[in-house]
């Protein structure tokens, strides 16, 4: 039996948490409604990083359920439950495709490459079957959260020529937006979720996303991080 993989989330929830402390009172600012979108940020991965904690053996799709079953709980906050949604969504694809984190922590740092340069310009000759389907999982993931977040029941193969297109502009985007790639795919990734609708979650979920990229790209697999 492989050891389990869940002990790196805590420290990945955390990094992302203190990425969040960092810019809470900018991200307040930015929420013209109510004016407290960093502290219900900070609040969330308070939470996600506790689940963690609370968890050590389980794999990391059954980390992810669990983190996103107690952000459900917040009903006071509305971007805990966005997160749980995403949380669930991402779950269910990494499942499916048995994604463990050593695999995921081995794309990011293939994705982002060295020295920020990204991967190969030959990606065939780089990318092996299961890269490849740490990509489809993440994908589906991003495009099964919109599709629930809209309302629809989550059915079928989320990853159409639909939701294929919607990252590839939102990626293109921000390639106009970023020059490092760590940025580009923070942005894009940002952008084509429910996070893009709204613009203070779209400023706090790059920094969410780009948080814990940095802290795969950091991380060594098969270790603590």
């Amino acid at each position: 039996m492989s050891e389990p993989q869940f002990r790196y989330l805590a420290p990945l929830f955390h990094a992302v948490g203190e990425a969040l402390q960092e810019n809470r009172s900018a991200l307040n600012q930015a929420d013209q409604l109510n004016g407290n979108h960093g502290d219900h940020m900070v609040a969330v991965f308070q939470i996600a990083a506790r689940a963690a904690e609370e968890k050590p053996n389980a794999s990391l799709a059954e980390a992810m359920e669990y983190a996103s079953g107690l952000l459900e709980g917040e009903s006071d906050n509305g971007s805990a439950r966005l997160y749980a949604l995403g949380l669930r969504q991402m779950a269910a694809q990494l499942s499916k495709r048995e994604i463990s984190l050593d695999e995921l922590i081995v794309f990011v740092q293939w994705a982002i490459g060295d020295g920020e340069n990204g991967p190969p310009a030959d990606p065939a000759q780089d990318v092996d079957v299961r890269k490849g389907e740490v990509l489809k999982a993440l994908l589906a993931g991003l495009a099964s959260w919109g599709r629930e977040n809209g309302g629809e029941l989550p059915s079928g193969e989320p990853l159409n020529m639909s939701a294929l297109f919607e990252f590839g502009m939102a990626y293109m985007q921000a390639r106009q937006r970023n020059s490092a790639r760590i940025d580009i795919l923070a942005d894009a990734a940002a952008s084509a979720s429910p996070l893009g609708k709204t613009p203070h979650r779209y400023q706090s979920g790059v920094i969410v996303i780009r948080a814990l990229l940095q802290a795969m790209k950091d991380a060594q697999p098969g270790r603590s991080a």
